[in-house]
């Protein structure tokens, strides 16, 4: 993101910072209370990074970086679904 200027201003950098530790958080305390809703929630959200990066892809389809990117969501996800049988 530093690279396309996703750090330009404090607040964008502020939010990057803190909202990922906010989410953490809350993530590791439904964990806790339900592993395979927790890890269902992290599947929907790398799915849909995957059809955002598709669509700027669709757009944009020499940017190689970006689809490494979404293949890498792809990867996550099949990890996830392997995680919630494991929990199941």
């Amino acid at each position: 993101m530093e690279s396309r200027r996703g750090n330009r201003y404090w607040v964008d950098r502020f939010l990057a910072r803190y909202l990922v530790l906010f989410y953490y958080w809350v993530m590791v305390f439904y964990y806790l209370l339900s592993p395979s809703n927790a890890y269902d929630i992290n599947i929907k959200i790398e799915e849909h990074a995957y059809e955002t990066y598709e669509k700027y892809l669709t757009f944009n389809p020499n940017d190689q970086r970006i689809r490494e990117i979404a293949q890498d969501e792809i990867n996550h996800t099949k990890e996830l679904k392997e995680a919630i049988a494991l929990v199941s």
